[in-house]
């Protein structure tokens, strides 16, 4: 069987967080195998039968262990993430033969952490799992004492290697480590277990998790972020997860759990759960929109690729239109273009050799907004324009009503109110 790597890769902590950011409960099949062993092994020998229904019928979760969160202390919590790990681990890695899968004991107060399911022939049988110990060197040498001593039908998982490495049995006292040889002499048969995860692996994992449920963090995501142990902290992920309780989407089984469990050591690096694949696509929908919102205010000017703003070029030319004497800057671009035909004054027709060299027209500076040569202007309006006499007078004699113009100045935008004046007949050759 392949054996997780101590340096887990980024695919597989991703994958992790999906297998525990679920809650499982326990198939129909196996209630009662499950409830026998509960009251076996149960510490408790007075637990009613509705108590145990109860435990029966309850989901599981990590989740359910955050109130183990201690001020600026995370041992006792450590030591729940360690059950959940050390599940995760005989379901990939060690269950074999008859073994159907390996679950959460429902009773949290039970000599065994853990329950291994069997198949025994036409009946299914749940039998006790170890105790999950880690922590510091005293404490778990004293409770594998208590184990060999007071519970042998039950085996031991020590998480952190005191026990079962080198380096850790160097953490012994020269008193501890004589109290250990003794008492592998006096039960030769009684070993801790190894676990394949070691005491730096279970405290990243432990971080991405406490990350995860706190702010959505992933391992794919900046790891520069330490999760703080607060009061504060441990409501705000209560809160949160109070909220996700009893949702059909977030449940599972636990046979579904051994299947998810063995597919751990096949995981490749570059896997993402499904929070972070939805934190991707969602940065490439900003991104596009960004894009989008940025290209919207911007407009190709006529030479190359230069891009001028919306916004300012309007200003611009409703400027540059009031100076020169047009009502709009529609009327400035359109004469530009010769799609006025009626002849505009003097101040307007050097307003249109000026508004041609802005817009980058002319004969020096390429074609002009309009090509002239494909329109056809009546035969009155191209006479009027060779005599250069060009004017807005009106044959008859009229009143023009009062009015008032914009005008910008270094103070801003200014209205000019404008008399009534009399207007017509200036030309009598009209």
């Amino acid at each position: 069987m392949r054996v997780i790597k101590l340096d887990i890769n980024i695919g597989q902590r991703e994958y992790l967080l999906e297998i525990l950011n679920y809650e499982y409960v326990i198939p129909n099949e196996f209630h009662t195998c499950v409830k026998d062993a509960i009251k076996r092994y149960a510490t408790n020998s007075r637990y009613s039968e509705a108590a145990i229904d109860s435990m029966l019928k309850k989901p599981q979760s990590m989740a359910s262990s955050i109130g183990a969160i201690r001020d600026n202390n995370l041992s006792l919590f450590r030591g729940k993430f360690a059950e959940w790990l050390a599940c995760i681990e005989y379901n990939a890695l060690k269950n074999k033969g008859n073994v159907l899968m390996t679950i959460i004991n429902p009773d949290s107060t039970s000599k065994a952490d853990l329950l291994h399911i069997i198949n025994n022939g036409d009946k299914y049988e749940a039998i006790p799992g170890p105790d999950i110990k880690c922590g510091g060197s005293t404490y778990v040498l004293e409770q594998w004492s208590k184990i060999v001593n007071s519970r042998y039908d039950i085996p031991m998982v020590d998480m952190d290697g005191i026990l079962t490495t080198e380096e850790g049995l160097k953490m012994l006292t020269a008193k501890q480590r004589e109290k250990f040889e003794h008492l592998k002499q006096v039960h030769p048969k009684k070993k801790p277990i190894k676990s394949e995860w070691n005491k730096q692996e279970i405290n990243r994992l432990m971080m991405d998790y406490l990350k995860y449920v706190s702010d959505d963090i992933t391992p794919a995501d900046s790891e520069d972020r330490p999760f703080v142990a607060s009061k504060e902290n441990r409501d705000r992920i209560r809160d949160k997860l109070s909220k996700l309780q009893g949702k059909i989407e977030n449940r599972s089984s636990w046979d579904e759990f051994c299947k998810k469990a063995s597919e751990l050591p096949n995981i490749p690096e570059n896997y993402l759960n499904p929070m972070t694949t939805a934190k991707v696509e969602k940065k490439k929908l900003e991104e596009v929109s960004r894009k989008n919102t940025k290209a919207s205010t911007e407009i190709i000017n006529g030479k190359g690729n230069k891009k001028v703003n919306k916004s300012i070029l309007n200003d611009f030319t409703k400027m540059a239109a009031n100076f020169f004497g047009y009502t709009s800057r529609t009327e400035m671009v359109l004469d530009v273009g010769g799609k006025i035909l009626t002849s505009p004054p003097v101040k307007a027709a050097a307003g249109r050799v000026f508004a041609n060299k802005l817009f980058g027209r002319g004969s020096e500076s390429g074609p002009s907004l309009i090509d002239n040569d494909s329109i056809e202007i009546k035969s009155s309006t191209n006479e009027r324009a060779n005599k250069n006499c060009s004017t807005h007078a009106s044959p008859r004699e009229h009143n023009v009503k009062g009015h008032g113009q914009h005008y910008y100045t270094r103070e801003g935008l200014k209205w000019k109110e404008k008399e009534p004046y009399s207007r017509g007949k200036k030309n009598e050759n009209i």
